[in-house]
């Protein structure tokens, strides 16, 4: 989700900007390599490929999770009086509805239109994806914001955690509840927590989005006002502690919660792939927080990338899946290259992507100056 630069110093949102960068890019070389590569190379045990699957499953925790940094860092700057009058709030509830209207355009297939005139309708048209996800995860937190706006930062971080904890817990429930939730309603309105088109429910994505709301809220109260610099090492040993333990912690909370709640010791069904997750984004923003403090990379091009996930979003879905128009790479190369065709189709996938990303900005200052 790209945001205008908050009018601070450079450095305060420069590693956040790269966490988005890595954060889209992950995503796109995941899901141009999991459209193309050959059914043959897919085959659990091959070093290479098990490596690959595994970094993979970052891309999203990544993408939800910065996106409520990013918003909570911006957020949390704003002092003008009147919550619903401050214009992060305004770009915040717009956003929202923008990422809903894109969200389900994407699933729209023109070449399909005469079938839907005639009342044949694809489900997927109903699907709830990461453009939908990613809305709710923002009016979630403006909600929060809303709601806390006089009190602490540190209220509102344990808030954020205590909500996005509640998600997870909310999702082992869910994925051990048989059949679509809510019963009895139609399938779009069952997709967001559980239903049969729903690649990414509320329950646990959003909860990345709420920790990662947390995690902005911390490191404007560190840096924004007393202007001090922000450390990598609390970043690098929460995120260590979380990568060891946080496998264990999820089947160990899930147990407990199902334990309470009643539910038959088997079969059951316990995610292990939240806390861990989040020790490893936790990782990265150290990483990138001493990458920026030691190195000072000047690649304003990587932060551009950062800047515009978005549209860079959108855009893929376009050209690599055939949102909208029905045509896309996976008409013509799905499940049929090998490793290094796959690698070089993926470098130039990024690659166009990366640059398409350094003109969005200067054609939106364009159009606003051809607005007057």
């Amino acid at each position: 989700m790209p945001a205008t630069t908050a009018p601070v110093s450079v450095f305060r949102l420069r590693f956040i900007d790269m966490a988005r960068a890595v954060a889209i890019l992950l995503m796109l070389e995941g899901h141009f390599v999991d459209v193309t590569l050959a059914a043959e190379w897919r085959v659990s045990g091959r070093l290479l490929y098990d490596w690959w699957l595994y970094v993979r499953g970052l891309a999203a925790p990544m993408f939800f999770t910065v996106t409520g940094v990013i918003f909570a860092y911006l957020l949390s700057g704003s002092s003008e009086p009147g919550f619903f009058r401050q214009r992060r709030v305004r770009r915040g509830l717009l956003r929202a509805v923008e990422l809903f209207f894109w969200g389900y355009l994407l699933q729209v297939n023109l070449r399909q239109l005469p079938r839907m005139l005639q009342g044949e309708w694809d489900p997927w048209l109903q699907s709830f994806h990461v453009l939908q996800c990613i809305a709710v995860g923002l009016l979630a937190m403006i909600a929060i914001f809303g709601l806390l706006r006089r009190a602490g930062p540190w209220v509102l971080a344990g808030t954020c955690l205590a909500a996005g904890s509640a998600v997870f817990l909310a999702s082992v429930v869910i994925a051990n509840t048989a059949g679509p939730l809510p019963i009895g309603v139609p399938q779009w309105l069952q997709n967001p927590l559980k239903g049969p088109s729903a690649p990414f429910p509320l329950a646990p994505w959003t909860g990345f989005t709420l920790y990662g709301t947390a995690i902005g809220v911390l490191v404007r109260q560190r840096t924004g006002k007393s202007g001090g610099t922000l450390s990598p090492l609390p970043f690098l040993a929460i995120g260590l502690l979380l990568k060891c333990l946080g496998w264990a912690l999820d089947r160990q909370l899930g147990g407990l919660l199902l334990d309470a709640l009643g539910y038959p010791a088997q079969p059951r069904v316990l995610p292990a792939a939240f806390h861990g997750r989040v020790g490893e984004i936790l990782m990265v923003l150290a990483l990138l927080i001493w990458i920026e403090q030691r190195c000072r990379p000047g690649a304003p091009w990587f932060q551009t990338i950062g800047r515009n996930t978005f549209p860079i979003y959108v855009g893929h879905v376009i050209v690599l899946y055939g949102g909208i128009f029905g045509i896309g790479i996976d008409s013509w190369l799905a499940n049929s290259l090998n490793p290094w065709q796959a690698v070089l189709g993926t470098l130039l996938f990024c690659g166009f992507f990366a640059l398409a990303a350094q003109w969005v900005e200067p054609l939106t200052l364009r159009i606003k100056a051809w607005r007057g």
